[in-house]
């Protein structure tokens, strides 16, 4: 039986999909019938949708199965499913027709805990399934308690942030790279969607419709606004790049900060939501002197807007 450090150290998503002898043997492939597999409850975060189930059902049909699903025995010796959920969701679907299907070939991975489990299922969809935006921030949102914990473990990881650890951990797990200012601006991106955007752009920015440049214009705009364009947009906008344009050219007709300004206002947001574990004293003297400078524009402005409210009631109490 592999140990969980064997597990750890030795396991990747690519090693399982190959033919290799000590593949087979390490990690053995049993037929199990598909109702004996239950789903992972981490998997919840994930979309399950229909339409993509029986697109999937209907490729397995026709092409087999050439990724096999990774299952482990729980304590009471039942099996869970830890990557391939919509594999076996898809198996179900055909298995309603023809009884062939009632079983599935799965990979058995032995001397797993619960913890790795779900760190594995994380870092597996990560990369073997098509994500929505949001679903792959989540998936390394996920990561973040282990990447805490090892980072806290390991000393020679003390100096790493914290997305750079995620990313170490998906490398070992799935065998392929990924850099951690990747997991921080898909993360960045994930959060400016759902706080920032409005529920028709939300829904076409998830789905990877709109660039990131596109993302941030809409961020900048009130949601009422950005609701007004989506309903004005010719039907005939559909993909990433004429949705993209068509908020491109409507966001030049907002009245903006000066380029120069919100360039820097993105670098400084982009170092405060990933800032290095101990802050340089250089860093923390140039903050300082940056909100020294902004304070009298700051200041103005709150007065302007004074102002008008004074200039508003005014006017309302004639």
């Amino acid at each position: 039986m592999s140990s969980p450090s064997q597990v750890a150290a030795g396991f990747t998503i690519t090693g399982l999909l190959d033919g290799a002898s000590r593949t087979r043997g390490r990690y053995p492939v049993s037929e199990i019938a598909v109702a004996d597999i239950a789903d992972h409850p981490a998997n919840a975060a994930y979309s399950m949708d229909p339409a993509g189930i029986a697109e999937l059902a209907e490729s397995i049909r026709q092409d087999g199965l050439t990724d096999l699903p990774l299952v482990r025995k729980v304590g009471d010796g039942s099996w869970q499913m830890v990557s391939g959920h919509r594999r076996k969701a898809a198996y179900a679907l055909l298995a309603k027709d023809d009884p062939a299907y009632e079983r599935m070939p799965c990979r058995v991975i032995e001397g797993i805990d619960d913890e790795r489990a779900v760190t594995l299922l994380h870092a597996a969809n990560y990369f073997t399934r098509a994500l929505t935006v949001t679903e792959r921030a989540a998936a390394t949102e996920a990561l973040r308690g282990d990447a805490v914990r090892l980072r806290s473990e390991d000393p020679s990881l003390s100096g790493m942030r914290v997305d750079d650890v995620k990313a170490a951990i998906i490398e070992r797990q799935t065998g392929r790279k990924v850099s951690g200012k990747t997991i921080a601006r898909e993360e960045r991106l994930a959060r400016r969607i759902a706080e920032d955007l409005s529920p028709e752009w939300a829904a076409e920015a998830d789905r990877g419709n709109l660039s990131a440049e596109a993302v941030r214009s809409l961020a900048g705009m009130p949601k009422e606004r950005q609701a007004e364009m989506h309903a004005a947009m010719e039907p005939w906008r559909r993909t990433k790049r004429e949705l993209s344009d068509y908020v491109r050219s409507e966001s030049k007709t907002q009245a903006g900060p000066d380029g120069r300004i919100a360039k820097a206002a993105r670098l400084v947001a982009d170092f405060l939501e990933s800032p290095p574990e101990s802050p340089s004293a250089a860093d923390l003297s140039l903050l300082r002197e940056m909100a020294l400078m902004t304070a009298p524009y700051a200041e103005a402005g709150a007065g302007a807007r004074k102002v008008r409210r004074r200039a508003s009631h005014s006017k309302s109490s004639k």
